[in-house]
């Protein structure tokens, strides 16, 4: 069947859209042109808005349109975004980064589960819908690969040359990801209703209304990854202030193997159950960042990076756990939703932490991102109790 090249293309596609070699600097690139903290955190701001706007339009379009074309159109969007960050540095225009920003956000709400939706509706097509969190955690693992080649060609880049050069190369990169999607092959199974956009919206909202396990689960999850989104963009500029430059890359690439690793492991786990792995994930990632953060040394950076160890145990879990809850018939348009709060969640929560550490301290900021992933981890094993 030619539907199977899919599974192939799923790894190649996170392989290369991850590896965006300016990821682990982004916010230290930011915060060059911008002089500030808040403004460069305010960018990842005004991304998580704009996405979150058009997050809700851009899931009925793939719902009616189809998966393959909004991937496309997702993966042009993003280059484009990466090219306008790169000009921004070469000019030294800091809304250069607000365009790319707002750009690229509309590429991420394309692809906001619609990636997902094609991976299940695949499996679907194959009759292998129970094993879509194994061909999830194996395509994620090469996700982490291409996060740390990435970072491998942005350390051995910035030894040499500057964060704007690294930039140029970012966009460079981020070409292979449009050749791939345009590879991808449209499910049979999915199906487009004929109704409009709007009763598709409203149909998609009543359903998850109805659905309280959904809403309790989103819920948490969106507190979740706004806290470790957060986390991962800002962490740089406090390993920034411990090791050199070139050696922030260095634990990325830690990092992003300890990730690989994680995912590839994950299938072997679904035996004890999707919510306690995702409660016990949870739990070790909180001690590992505790542990790093109280050594507050040139240690910290890469031990805070074996932190990943449990993020694709966790993120596997995660997404089994909703993808589970999902309409089949509006499977994008109600991730979608779940993404429109958690994105202007993430905003509120990107802005925040640059106004802390640019009146008080980098290390706070950090600190009380950490005490939030301690209530998020109590939630989940709250979940693990109601619904185990």
């Amino acid at each position: 069947m030619e539907i199977r090249r899919n599974i192939l293309l799923f790894k190649l596609y996170f392989l290369l859209a991850n590896m965006w070699p300016l990821a682990a600097l982004a916010v230290v690139y930011f915060q060059k042109i911008t002089g500030s903290y808040a403004f460069a955190l305010g960018i990842f701001s005004i991304a998580n808005i704009v996405q979150s706007i058009a997050e809700v339009p851009t899931g009925v379009i793939s719902d009616r349109m189809g998966r393959r074309k909004t991937m496309v159109i997702s993966a042009i969007l993003n280059t484009g975004a990466y090219v306008l960050y790169a000009l921004a540095g070469t000019f030294g225009m800091k809304y250069l980064l607000v365009l790319g920003a707002v750009v690229g956000a509309i590429g991420g709400a394309f692809e906001s589960g619609t990636d997902d939706a094609l991976m299940y509706e695949t499996m679907e097509e194959l009759r292998k819908a129970d094993k879509y969190d194994i061909i999830y955690a194996r395509s994620k693992t090469f996700g982490q690969i291409g996060l740390g080649t990435g970072a491998l060609i942005a350390a051995i880049v910035t030894y040499f040359y500057s964060l704007t050069v690294l930039a140029w190369v970012s966009a460079i990169v981020s070409v292979g990801g449009i050749l791939v999607t345009w590879r991808f092959v449209e499910p049979k199974t999915h199906t487009v209703e004929e109704c409009t956009s709007v009763k598709h919206f409203i149909a998609a909202i009543k359903a998850f209304v109805q659905n309280k396990k959904l809403r309790i689960l989103s819920t948490i999850q969106m507190f979740n990854r706004s806290i470790s989104y957060s986390s991962h963009c800002f962490e740089s500029a406090y390993f920034n202030i411990l090791i050199p430059t070139w050696a922030v890359n260095v634990a990325r690439i830690v990092k992003q193997t300890c990730g690989a690793i994680s995912y590839a492991i994950a299938p072997y786990f679904r035996k004890f159950g999707f919510y306690r792995i995702l409660v016990a994930s949870t739990i070790g990632m909180t001690i590992i960042k505790l542990t790093a953060v109280i050594l507050n040394n040139f240690v910290t950076p890469f031990l805070h990076s074996c932190v990943n160890l449990l993020y694709g145990t966790s993120s596997t879990a995660e997404s089994a756990l909703l993808q589970k809850e999902l309409s089949s018939k509006q499977r994008a348009t109600m991730g979608s939703i779940v993404s429109l709060f958690g994105g202007i969640l993430s905003a509120l929560i990107y802005w925040l932490t640059g106004v802390i550490a640019d009146n008080v301290s980098v290390l706070f900021a950090i600190i009380v991102l950490l005490f939030c992933n301690v209530f998020i981890t109590a939630g989940y094993y709250w979940m693990l109790k109601r619904y185990k």
